[in-house]
């Protein structure tokens, strides 16, 4: 169990590497919520990859539309926030 968290956050971490700093303090919330959403479709979809690695983030695009609905939720929040701070 914890071995699963650990990963679980690894993954997350990972996907936020490719963030701006400030994009990634302003988007507390909708990691929380991608970590919370989303941790099943990790491990369903993309558990045999490196969370540390750019693996992951391409195993969530390419597999988008098999994502659960609250994952596929959490993502389009985070990225609408992401669009948001881009004219910044």
């Amino acid at each position: 169990m914890r071995y699963t968290i650990v990963v679980l956050s690894l993954a997350v971490a990972a996907l936020s590497l490719s963030l701006p700093g400030s994009a990634r303090a302003q988007d507390a919330d909708p990691m929380e919520a991608m970590r919370a959403n989303c941790a099943g479709d990790y491990l369903r979809l993309c558990a045999g990859m490196s969370p540390e690695g750019p693996e992951v983030k391409a195993c969530f695009r390419r597999n988008r539309p098999n994502l659960s609905e609250g994952c596929s939720r959490a993502i389009s929040a985070y990225e609408r926030g992401l669009e948001g701070t881009s004219g910044r």
